[in-house]
């Protein structure tokens, strides 16, 4: 039997017992959950905290880049449709002005009705038509030996800048075929350039013509059986014309 100290002191610890778990359950109750809970529940929301941010960063960047790409986008159009181009028809347009201008004077010296026995200005071998001098050849060349060959006679390859400068010629020409100073641009295979690096303003091509058949047509000719323009590639072989400088 215990004696009345012992007692006593079981007694204590019961009551020091009661009062640790009384603790702890006020204790929790404050804070509202276990410890090891609680640690649960910060884990969680701070990884939907961090999902939060990942996709607002990743909806701000792809706003970024489609902002970046539409921006580059409409540079890159308005650069193309600025300069480009209007550099282009520019030059067209100052081209087209200068053969305007030559077209009036050639008309104008036509007028005055220029022949032969008034002026001895054409080099041997070169023939006089109104304000010009041509050099008709009687044998054929390939469109790069012709153009040579006139430059040899310091003269060009026939440019035709009007339709009253080709009639005149045609009278010469007949049923033969004649190489015309004109060619594709290699910049550009769409666009024609005569010899004297000055645009097409004027042209009297055939019906479907030019038509680049099998992409190996970048020469043009003048066939005087139908009085119109043909292309057809530069290595076959035509008569050629060498226009000269006429002066008086």
């Amino acid at each position: 039997m215990k004696n009345f100290y012992e007692q006593s002191l079981d007694e204590s610890n019961t009551d020091m017992d009661a009062s640790s778990a009384n603790f702890n359950e006020t204790f929790f109750s404050h804070i509202g959950r276990h410890p090891k809970k609680s640690h649960g529940w910060l884990s969680l929301a701070l990884i939907v905290i961090l999902g939060i941010i990942f996709i607002i960063l990743g909806i701000l960047t792809g706003i970024l880049f489609g902002h970046y790409k539409t921006l580059n986008d409409e540079l890159t159009v308005f650069k193309f449709n600025v300069s480009e181009p209007v550099m282009k028809n520019d030059v067209s347009e100052l081209w087209k002005s200068v053969s305007n201008i030559v077209g009036d004077l050639s008309k104008l010296k036509d007028k005055v009705d220029i022949s032969e026995g008034s002026c001895k200005s054409c080099p041997r071998e070169w023939k006089l038509i109104r304000s010009n001098c041509y050099f008709f050849s009687t044998n054929s060349e390939t469109w790069e030996r012709s153009k040579k060959i006139c430059a040899e006679r310091n003269g060009i390859l026939i440019s035709l800048k009007n339709e009253f400068e080709m009639n005149s010629l045609l009278k010469i020409i007949k049923q033969n075929n004649y190489w015309l100073g004109l060619r594709r641009s290699p910049e550009d295979i769409e666009m024609w350039e005569w010899t004297d690096g000055s645009p097409l303003t004027f042209s009297a091509w055939n019906t479907g013509e030019p038509n680049n058949d099998r992409d190996i047509e970048h020469c043009s000719e003048i066939i005087g059986e139908v009085q119109l323009w043909n292309d057809l590639p530069c290595s076959l072989k035509r008569k050629f014309l060498c226009k000269g400088v006429w002066s008086c």
